[in-house]
């Protein structure tokens, strides 16, 4: 596994608040595993997150992916995000697995699952976004 697949760049703030870990990434073939943390001040009474927050953490795992497969050379801008909730998830710690699934000049689509604690699937999703040129040394 490449150490530092996004080349140099620095992580942003909203990935190390929902608590990004890489677990696995193949950035040729367009797939990773990341691992967040749900917690408690994401949550509602009951102690379940907030869907918002698990649809941010299924975006930064598309981002991810799409940043680590062109090299740290292109950044996404999520044109559209479909999330489907398929149970709740509860504090506790959240694997995200996302691929991306089509590729054109300017676009490219990602699928993604998240697993709340018990390895029991909570959402799945798809997205498509934008390509922009990134140039670290302009944001660093």
């Amino acid at each position: 596994m490449n150490p530092r697949p996004f080349g140099e760049m620095v992580m942003p703030a909203a990935s190390k608040t929902l608590g990004w870990r890489l677990i696995e990434i193949d950035a040729k073939a367009g797939t990773i595993t990341l691992g967040f943390e749900g917690k408690a001040e994401f949550a509602n009474p009951a102690g379940i997150i907030q869907g918002g927050m698990v649809a941010a953490m299924i975006d930064d795992a598309m981002a991810s992916i799409i940043i680590a497969h062109y090299g740290a050379k292109k950044m996404p801008s999520t044109i559209d995000l479909h999330v489907h909730y398929l149970r709740p998830v509860r504090i506790g710690p959240v694997t995200v697995t996302a691929r991306i699934t089509e590729k054109g000049r300017s676009t490219v689509f990602v699928e993604a699952e998240l697993f709340e604690a018990r390895g029991k699937r909570a959402a799945k999703a798809s997205s498509a976004c934008a390509l922009i040129d990134m140039d670290l040394e302009k944001v660093s």
